[in-house]
């Protein structure tokens, strides 16, 4: 998906990209949101959905959200990563990288490396704001 929207080889400007529920991750809001594009999937079990609190202590800050709120956002962990996130994402920007390489190398074992989980955390943030917006319309 990201590849396409990189090299679609058009003139064209693309700011949103729609996909199925298949075509979006946290990963996949993460490289988008860095890239400059608005992913847009069509979630088939939003009813399943979470939404991530933008900090932690004010648990009780929103009562009729409960249900579906989860853990806080380590924003530390992508302050700490973010020069390696926006190197990723302009080695696929300059076609210097492709996603699928760059997925491989932190998928193969080691989703536990600091610069896939920061990715993923801002995936969550990208995530939350989406599924916000999308519930509010």
């Amino acid at each position: 998906m990201i590849e396409g929207l990189l090299r679609h080889c058009t003139e064209m400007k693309v700011e949103t990209n729609y996909v199925d529920s298949h075509g979006q991750n946290e990963v996949a809001f993460a490289f988008c949101h860095l890239l400059g594009f608005q992913l847009m999937p069509r979630l088939k079990r939003i009813n399943v959905q979470k939404l991530y609190r933008p900090s932690t202590g004010n648990n009780d800050a929103y009562p009729n959200l409960q249900p579906i709120l989860t853990r806080a956002i380590n924003w530390d962990l992508i302050r700490q990563q973010y020069d390696q996130m926006v190197k990723y994402a302009t080695a696929l920007r300059l076609g210097m990288a492709e996603t699928e390489a760059i997925l491989k190398r932190f998928t193969r074992g080691n989703l536990l490396h600091p610069t896939y989980q920061a990715l993923a955390e801002l995936g969550k943030a990208v995530k939350t704001i989406f599924l916000c917006k999308y519930l509010h319309q």
